[in-house]
């Protein structure tokens, strides 16, 4: 997919300190960009995506993203760091092990998707996800048929307040981070903080 252009935003100094950061680990591109999206449209909060070396995107090497970019840039109390990631290529115990680490420490939490981060996207115009996809590519396909041409960035991002809505309202375990059942994402939880301080009149 093309990366949109408010991928320049990535270091924004436009935005007052005050603002709330929300420091984005995920692990695709789709997912980067759609959270960069939102930078625009608040001075009360700031999104930082912390980049990948490569294609490294293995819940280790998430984390190790994490480790390379704190030492040199000021999270401050208050600033959340969020990992975006998918349950479709990592065995479990590895996403896990992140997750129970995001406990020990204040602001850092997980947004997982089950099997992958397009269930969040379809939740954007469906307040359930029909049918019997179970594998990544099925719920892509499914995304392509939601409208016309497919994803896109401009239609979808708009409508994270009645996706959150959508997603938390299928979830079966709200009081677990790990979706374990299929075309469940808990990518909510990111949007619920981040619309917090987004306000009700962002759009």
């Amino acid at each position: 997919m093309p990366r949109t252009e408010n991928r320049s935003y990535k270091k924004s100094t436009g935005k007052h300190r005050d603002a709330r950061c929300f420091f984005i680990i995920a692990e695709g591109e789709r997912e980067e960009d759609y959270f960069l999206w939102f930078e625009q449209k608040s001075k009360r909060i700031r999104v930082e995506i912390i980049e990948r070396e490569g294609k490294a995107s293995a819940p280790k090497h998430m984390l190790g993203r994490l480790q390379k970019f704190l030492p040199e840039n000021a999270v401050q109390p208050g600033d959340q760091i969020w990992f975006v990631l998918d349950v479709d290529r990592w065995e479990r115990e590895s996403i896990e092990e992140l997750r129970s680490l995001c406990t020990d420490y204040p602001g850092w939490a997980t947004a997982i998707s089950n099997p992958c981060f397009e269930v969040w996207l379809l939740f954007h115009f469906n307040d359930k996800i029909s049918g019997k996809a179970t594998a990544s590519k099925e719920f892509k396909q499914l995304l392509h048929e939601v409208t016309p041409g497919g994803y896109s960035i401009v239609k979808f991002a708009p409508k994270i307040e009645s996706a959150a809505a959508n997603a938390r309202d299928a979830d079966p375990t709200p009081e677990h981070d790990y979706p374990d059942t299929p075309a469940t994402t808990k990518v909510y939880r990111l949007a619920d903080e981040m619309l917090k301080f987004l306000g009700r009149n962002w759009g």
